[in-house]
């Protein structure tokens, strides 16, 4: 799947931009677009099957197509060379086109062999369509049978887990409170968490609570499972609501008449049902119809791995043990196990229960606490454990085929490591993860990433942070996130199916003995057919690799990462052998310092790199790209990075007008995006006048009198401006004002140190989040009617002589969050009702959700 959305994004590329350099070859390519579509389309359709991971033929057709995906891409990249070639010779003298008659037959030749390969591809094309289509037509009921045994199979580890059971004892109780009350308020309670947490051992305790039983007419327990059957689970629940009645019930085969059975039953009795591990949204609206959720006492439960399912009733989110419970469990194992040397074990089995996550299910194996010396010694025995694997498979096989590559791609990050999340939206964007075709009306390609990672979040499959940080480094606009990361056991299925499915191999040098003497070549090299290859570990491990080994690849490498623990590392070349890397389109080099500040020459050579991204590193030239991510890149000894003759360039994020020479930046004819910080004015005059490019501009010193003034037409994509010491004196809000694009604005530490503020009735149409920090002379600010209709978030830090809030906000009425810190105690006294009489502001801010008054001065 992944392959073929790579393919296509290369075929797109190629159609805009390379399609008329060839005759007769444009034609043929265009059937290759055809094909690689087919091959998407069919590839969804079989990434959707219930059996797409218990069917070896199924797996055998989509290893085919990607594989004939893979085959086109090579086959296009070979036309691309063949493209750049013709323009080059295009542009050369008559002597140098001499020099070049030799070449021609060798060209013609491989022309011809693009032509072959394509037809040959057509035709493979055309045969697996025509069998995945008769697979299709015949599939019948063996699969099905054969994925709800392997579900019959995974239940019995719920059952095992459940025999097991500690450290939820407050969650029995909550929850045992929720479901006996009397009234139709949240009448549907939805576990949710992530696999082997526990989620069905809860449910079960619940249901089988003393409590629960007394207080219902009739319970029902049912399993939905990935192979969902709407009509036998209705049948499950009402033959167990009314048992009396279950012959009748299974000569029903009408499923509208099971509805209404179902839903009639519940309202006349005071029925308990539990449906457990249900994986779909789509699935609970087909069965919603049948309760009556806002008409009766009949309470349901549902278990799900996805938090979004019915996010509109009460969630419920489970979390991993603590450290003392995770003992707990595992103390209560050795006892069973007649372990009585209890003393001597738990500093070993501590370390255990962290190694095993504090997943309840991975503690619960029978072979980590029969073993757990040799479990923590040998480093082996949780990952072995093929049911935690399967629970946590399960999470990933249902994922829609889009967020797969997206997650997969999070195994590249460091054990542990919190990942910034607009650093991580650049990278799947510069990785093509993030399609055009999935842009929904007034999105970006970063709202869509976003939505992404809250898809993600929603089902489990990764942690999420959302306390804001102002003055996060790659922020662009108002975050949900500001930071995500994977748990252990789930890093390792991660990199378990990024490897097994060709995706990613992350190659960890860093990890117990993998010192420079003793690395295996052996297992180091063996790479199969990986397409991104992520290498890290510290300086020394990772500079002696690169000098004595080099990347033995089976498959053409589209992806290197070379990323050192914190450290930097020195790299003169990359690779001996210039075929592994030549088709690389995204390079990302951390921590590197480059001989002589320039990139190694391999990479000036690489024709298909279109993302280059530069993490505190050091460089001074660059090759020809499109997409440049340098974030505190730099040069040494005051040298300035040239970007002039960049034409192609794209996007540039992580700039710093320190070490750029400014002027090259309006030189840029295809620059569409630009995050710049901006160190003085005429830097400052530059950028703004670039118009169309600029996206998001961080000023970082003082720039002059006052802000450039507005023009029409300036910087209509401006998302985020910072000001930080820009020390402005003119009205800086009446100029960004005008940006019709602008979300987030961050004025701080005297970015303006005028006395007053004004925001005109028309401005800030977009404006999500506005932060004011210790700005120390703002005395009055001033909001009319009809300005900030979107803010939905502001923060005042620290404006010490501010009089008063604005009247203005109180016709805001998006503004959900209000937080004030280091404020005069009299300026939030206005803002609260003090035994019971409101303050003199308090009817300018009651509208509003949330408002915190924090550290007052």
């Amino acid at each position: 799947m992944e392959i073929a959305l790579v393919a296509i994004q290369t075929l797109r590329d190629l159609l805009i931009e390379e399609i008329n350099f060839l005759s007769g070859m444009g034609d043929q390519v265009k059937e290759v677009e055809t094909d690689l579509k087919t091959i998407h389309c069919f590839l969804k359709d079989v990434d959707a099957r219930p059996d797409r991971y218990n069917s070896t033929t199924v797996t055998k057709q989509v290893d085919e197509l990607n594989n004939m995906a893979e085959r086109a891409e090579i086959v296009l990249e070979k036309y691309a060379i063949e493209v750049a070639s013709k323009r080059r010779a295009a542009k050369i003298s008559l002597k140098e086109k001499l020099k070049r008659y030799a070449c021609i037959l060798r060209e013609c030749l491989s022309m011809h062999q693009v032509g072959r390969e394509t037809k040959a591809i057509r035709c493979c094309v055309a045969k697996l369509v025509n069998s995945l289509e008769s697979m299709s037509r015949s599939t019948g009921e063996s699969s099905l049978s054969n994925t709800s045994a392997n579900n019959e199979d995974l239940l019995s580890y719920a059952h095992d887990a459940e025999q097991r059971f500690v450290g939820m004892e407050k969650d029995i109780e909550h929850l045992v409170s929720r479901v006996k009350l009397d009234n139709n308020e949240r009448s549907i309670i939805s576990i949710c968490g992530m696999g082997g947490l526990g989620k069905t051992s809860l449910a079960r305790k619940i249901y089988h609570h003393k409590d629960v039983q007394n207080s219902f007419e009739a319970r029902a327990w049912v399993c939905i499972t990935q192979q969902f059957q709407p009509h036998i689970v209705l049948q499950q629940i009402l033959e167990q609501i009314l048992p009396e009645e279950k012959d009748s019930i299974t000569n029903i085969t009408d499923n509208q008449e099971m509805v209404r059975k179902l839903y009639h039953v519940q309202s006349q009795k005071k029925c308990f049902v539990v449906m457990d591990d249900i994986w779909e949204k789509d699935h609970w609206e087909i069965l919603r119809r049948a309760f009556p959720i806002a008409e009766a006492n009949s309470r349901l439960v549902l278990t799900t791995h996805n938090e979004n399912i019915v996010s509109q009733e009460y969630v419920y989110k489970l979390d991993c043990l603590t450290e003392e419970q995770g003992w707990e469990l595992l103390r209560s194992l050795l006892i069973r196990r007649a372990r009585p040397d209890l003393t001597q074990l738990e500093a070993i089995g501590r370390k255990m229960v962290q190694k095993c996550g504090r997943l309840p299910l991975a503690i619960s194996w029978e072979n980590v606490s029969n073993n757990m010396d040799a479990c923590l010694k040998h480093g082996d025995g949780v990952g072995e454990d093929k049911r935690v694997a399967r629970v946590l498979d399960l999470s990933y096989n249902v994922l829609p085929y889009y967020l797969k590559p997206c997650f997969l791609y999070l195994g590249r990050f460091k054990e542990d490591e919190e990942i910034d999340i607009e650093r991580l939206y650049l990278l799947w964007m510069a990785e093509g993860l993030i399609a055009n075709e999935e842009k929904r009306r007034n999105e970006t390609l970063r709202d869509v990433a976003q939505r992404y990672l809250s898809e993600l979040a929603l089902r489990c499959m990764v942690q999420v942070r959302g306390d804001y940080i102002p003055r996060r480094k790659f922020s662009t606009v108002y975050n949900k996130f500001t930071s995500c990361r994977l748990h252990d056991l789930m890093r390792d299925r991660c990199l378990s199916k990024g490897e097994e499915e060709g995706f990613i191999k992350v190659m960890d040098l860093s990890q117990e003995g993998n010192t420079p003497s003793n690395i295996n070549t052996a297992t180091t090299n063996n790479f199969n057919n990986v397409h991104r290859l992520a290498i890290l570990g510290n300086r020394e491990v990772l500079e002696k690799y690169i000098l004595s080994h080099d990347l033995k690849l089976k498959a053409p490498l589209r992806s290197l990462l070379i990323s050192p623990r914190l450290e930097g590392i020195r790299i003169g070349r990359i690779t001996n052998d210039f075929n592994n890397i030549k088709f690389l389109k995204t390079l990302i080099l951390e921590f590197c310092e480059f001989e002589d500040v320039k990139l190694p020459s391999e990479v000036g050579k690489l024709i298909h790199l279109k993302h280059l991204i530069l993490l505190r590193s050091n460089v001074e030239e660059l090759p020809l790209l499109r997409h440049l991510f340098l974030d505190e890149a730099q040069v040494k000894g005051g040298v300035l990075l040239i970007l002039d003759g960049l034409k192609e360039l794209e996007t540039v994020v992580g700039l710093d007008s320190h070490f750029v020479r400014i002027e090259d930046l309006p030189k840029l004819p295809n620059l569409q995006l630009l995050d710049i910080v901006v160190c003085d004015y005429e830097a400052l005059s530059v950028v703004m006048f670039m118009s169309h490019s600029l996206i998001t501009l961080w000023i970082g010193s003082r720039v002059g009198f006052n802000f450039p003034c507005y023009q029409l037409g300036m910087c209509p994509n401006l998302v985020k401006v910072t000001l930080y010491f820009s020390e402005i004196e003119g009205d800086v809000m009446q100029v960004l004002g005008n940006f019709p694009m602008l979300k987030f604005l961050a004025l701080d530490n005297h970015a303006f140190i005028g006395t007053e503020m004004i925001c005109h009735a028309t401005a800030f149409p977009q404006l999500q989040r506005l932060s004011l920090q210790w700005l120390s002379n703002l005395e009055k600010w001033k909001v009319e009617e009809g300005a900030m209709l979107n803010l939905s978030y502001l923060e005042i830090w620290g404006c010490t002589k501010l009089e008063m809030i604005p009247d203005g906000l109180r016709f805001i009425t998006t503004l959900q969050e209000l937080v004030t810190e280091y404020m005069p105690k009299e300026f939030n006294e206005r803002l609260l009702v003090v035994n019971g009489e409101a303050g003199q502001d308090y009817h300018k801010v009651r509208h509003i959700p949330s408002i915190k008054l924090l550290h007052q001065r």
